[in-house]
């Protein structure tokens, strides 16, 4: 049975759209809207196509087995850890995630874009108190040299593994963490063999579903908080819908209240567009009081107690709690 948190009862049940009405014509809430419509309109219409991945596998020149176009790919294999690398799934301006066979079953490898052809974002809000292994390599990544180019890639490629590690151990619901090697982090995959779970963002729920997917994601987001932290970019875009069961994605952008004065405030940040990109199922929940919801579930006084205690000042305290990279 679908379940439905009865702090939901007082949202607002209007309709998704008003044809005609110049309200929603003017309104930017309203374009957003639609275009959650039209999107999952389009995703019903046409099913995700399977990529190729010839590009990636090369022949051996002695006649072995086929090499995979990238380290961290086939260091992996070479662990034992893919066995058949499948289909592209979704390739972004950061990453491209491949479908693959191991061991136990389907993964996803998210192999991270070479820093020389990509832009990063501007991650300094998420650096800030992150400790890099040196002063120098801290300058130089700030300085943008091709040195700090390419340990900020692997910083953020290392920082996506570490975090899913710590937030899995701490209930949040994500895909398994399985390993990490050079650019690539691999994890279990969300799906079955027809294909992958859609992001909540283009699926297509009931009122009943949307709750109790909505209600999950606060659980989630409040485990995440309680466990010391903020996702950073968490919507309905960062979480999957697979057999009832709301799966978050995506870290490498994730902080820590302990370390980033900005953790509050990035936090109010991912309520609100948690909020906002739940309303094309006609949720309209109010921020603040799902932000206090959230404060509840995490542990209320004693959780805020412990998210502000002062960070560690000594690179050693940083690498006892795992947050520097060597």
């Amino acid at each position: 049975m679908t379940r439905a948190a009865s702090w939901l009862d007082d949202l607002d049940e209007s309709p998704l759209t008003s044809p005609g009405s110049p309200d929603e014509e003017n309104s930017d809430e309203g374009e957003f809207i639609q275009r959650f419509v039209e999107r999952g309109r389009r995703l019903a219409r046409k099913p995700p196509r399977r990529r190729s991945v010839k590009r990636l596998v090369l022949a051996d020149d002695e006649g072995g087995e086929p090499r995979l176009d990238d380290p961290g790919l086939q260091a992996l294999a070479e662990r034992g850890l893919i066995l058949e690398l499948l289909w592209e799934l979704k390739s972004g301006k950061e990453a491209t995630v491949y479908v693959a066979r191991g061991p136990a079953g389907l993964v996803a490898a998210k192999l991270y874009i070479d820093p020389r052809v990509r832009s990063f974002r501007d991650d300094r809000l998420y650096r800030e108190g992150r400790y890099v292994g040196s002063d120098a390599l801290d300058k130089a990544i700030a300085m943008r040299s091709r040195t700090g180019v390419n340990a900020q890639h692997h910083l953020w490629v290392q920082e996506e593994y570490r975090q899913m590690l710590a937030l899995s151990a701490h209930g949040v619901s994500l895909p398994q963490p399985i390993a990490c090697e050079g650019s690539v982090v691999l994890m279990a995959f969300i799906g079955d063999e027809d294909g992958p779970a859609p992001r909540l963002a283009d699926a297509r729920l009931s009122r009943a579903e949307a709750e109790d997917a909505f209600t999950q994601c606060v659980d989630n987001l409040a485990l995440i908080v309680g466990s010391g932290r903020v996702h950073g970019d968490y919507s309905t875009f960062n979480v999957l819908w697979h057999e009832g069961r709301a799966v978050v994605i995506d870290f490498p952008q994730v902080v820590e209240f302990r370390i980033n004065p900005a953790a509050p405030d990035i936090l109010r940040r991912d309520v609100e567009g948690l909020c906002r990109t739940f309303q094309h199922f006609g949720l309209h929940a109010q921020p603040d009081e799902v932000l206090a919801r959230v404060w509840k579930l995490a542990g209320g006084r004693r959780a805020q107690q412990v998210l502000r205690s002062p960070a560690p000042g000594d690179p050693d305290a940083l690498k006892r709690e795992g947050g520097a990279w060597q």
